[in-house]
């Protein structure tokens, strides 16, 4: 039964179809003998002519009674899941292959909250819901605590639900991955559905705390970068190296939404800040992808440090730079920060050129860790520095305010 099973999922074909044709020959003339569940290949559906998928289907019968091939199949080549024969491997099956699911699994109420913070990618999550809140406290306008509860909540959800929608339509593709092979809806301990229905949840909830707390700007922005993620971003890492490009857009809203959800509009700060996130993007995706080059390629992801080396070294270099003279021309000079900020930046921009040109002359796994961990040390540092310089710039102004007026008072 183990033919039918392989047969009946449409990954396996798909996936194999990709592979060069001359090494799907050799396994189709290994020497093996004729198996009981030999399907013809007439047999096969909308395959017309002989071709890849044909090959494959004929070999996968034939080495189906090779115990040591069989296992690797299942465990290398999908590692995540183990089509076992039996009703259980069809209910599998019937799961994977559908676009939502077929039913609900009986969670227990410790399991479920977990099973949400995995779907919401939780450490994800709290790093967007930062940026956001820098945003926010960087936007000319007094703290209100409604505004940014409702800004916090709601874009964490809006962010739950765009990694949720992420993990739903990437899951045949996780299960080829080592780094997401584990992920639940590849182990089926939550299905699709119900995966599904918790994306739509948290959007609609976000999106109304946006709408109502914030403002419908806020609200529109989330929405929109809900769409980029999971409508744009996911399908287009599988056919175009842009998609990191499109990636790096993604990221870039979020502090944006934290700057609209009090002061009510975009202006060119706020360009500035989104740029920052932007560029940050491509060192700390970078650093991260390039170790995993080999399940990337494996999972037939167009990303920038399998396509393009060369590329994905030097565009790191080049958005490393342009954070130093963002941070040091661009904030102050478009009045997002005080030029106490231009100087204070420095160091910590340098430190990311640094990382960033080790990276670019040795790539390795040592120089793109190394890159990747100060990534995630450098947003929150620069954040801050934002921050206190954004506000040492308003209590600046606030005093520029009031000492004319008393100077009119005192004549």
């Amino acid at each position: 039964m183990f033919s039918k099973h392989v047969l009946s999922n449409p990954y396996y074909l798909n996936n194999f179809a990709k592979l060069p044709i001359s090494i799907i020959q050799a396994r189709h003339t290994a020497n093996t003998a004729p198996h009981p569940d030999e399907i013809p290949l007439q047999k096969l559906g909308d395959v017309k002519s002989v071709s890849k998928k044909d090959l494959f289907a004929s070999t996968i019968i034939k080495l189906s009674n090779n115990d040591n091939i069989r296992n690797r199949l299942l465990n290398d080549q999908v590692p995540a899941v183990k089509l076992n024969s039996g009703t259980n491997a069809k209910k599998q099956i019937a799961i994977q292959n559908s676009d939502i699911g077929n039913g609900w699994v009986k969670m227990e109420s410790g399991n479920l909250v977990k099973s949400y913070l995995d779907l919401s990618k939780f450490r994800l999550t709290m790093l967007i819901s930062a940026s956001a809140v820098g945003g926010y406290f960087m936007a000319p306008v007094a703290y209100d605590p409604t505004t940014f509860t409702a800004c916090l909540i709601g874009t964490s959800l809006m962010s739950c639900s765009a990694n949720a929608f992420n993990q739903w339509l990437e899951s045949p593709y996780d299960s080829q991955m080592k780094r997401t092979q584990n992920r639940l809806l590849v182990t089926n301990k939550v299905t699709p559905l119900h995966a599904f229905t918790f994306a739509n949840v948290c959007a609609l909830t976000g999106g109304s705390l946006l709408y109502f707390g914030c403002n419908p700007l806020t609200a529109g922005l989330g929405l929109l970068n809900i769409g980029l993620y999971a409508g744009l971003y996911t399908p287009m890492k599988r056919l175009h190296i842009g998609s990191t490009w499109a990636g790096a857009v993604v990221g870039a809203i979020p502090p944006v939404m934290g700057y609209v959800a009090v002061s009510g509009q975009l202006d060119w700060a706020a360009l500035v800040l989104a740029l920052v996130q932007y560029s940050w993007q491509f060192p700390h995706f970078n650093g991260l992808s390039w170790n995993l080059r080999a399940d990337y390629s494996r999972a037939g992801y167009r990303v920038m440090c399998v396509t393009d080396e060369v590329l994905c070294r030097k565009t790191t270099m080049r958005h490393s730079i342009a954070l130093l003279g963002l941070c040091s021309i661009g904030a102050p000079l478009l009045g997002l920060t005080s030029y106490t900020f231009a100087l204070d930046s420095i160091p910590v921009n340098l430190a990311m050129c640094y990382f960033a040109y080790k990276f670019y002359k040795t790539p390795d796994a040592k120089t793109s860790r190394n890159l990747f961990k100060y990534s995630l040390l450098y947003l929150p540092l620069i954040m801050i520095l934002m921050v206190i310089s954004r506000q040492d710039k308003v209590k600046d102004t606030q005093i520029a305010s009031i000492v004319p007026h008393q100077h009119v008072i005192a004549n």
